[in-house]
């Protein structure tokens, strides 16, 4: 069993809790997302920007796989970009 404390070492890294109910895990993917995205509107509200450097590991990988999503999505192939998503980082800049 993992203490508390070392649960919440691993959620401010960015550990995604895998869990075998597929809506929790919708639910699951969807909070990790608002994180994110809180995260992105801090450093865009920070830095005036939103390039994020890969120094900041964890919101420079999350920021380049919504691009890779949002390219895909515009070449008309699978993509997991929902509109609101879209909506949400376009508002951000």
């Amino acid at each position: 069993t993992l203490s508390s404390n070392r649960i919440q070492q691993l959620s401010s890294v960015g550990f995604i809790w895998y869990l075998f109910d597929h809506s929790c895990q919708n639910e699951a993917r969807d909070h990790v997302w608002n994180i994110r995205l809180g995260e992105l509107c801090e450093f865009q509200r920070l830095q005036g920007h939103t390039n994020v450097p890969s120094e900041n590991r964890i919101l420079f990988q999350w920021i380049s796989e919504q691009r890779f999503e949002y390219c895909k999505k515009e070449l008309g192939e699978y993509s997991t970009m929902a509109e609101e998503k879209e909506k949400q980082l376009n508002e951000i800049g």
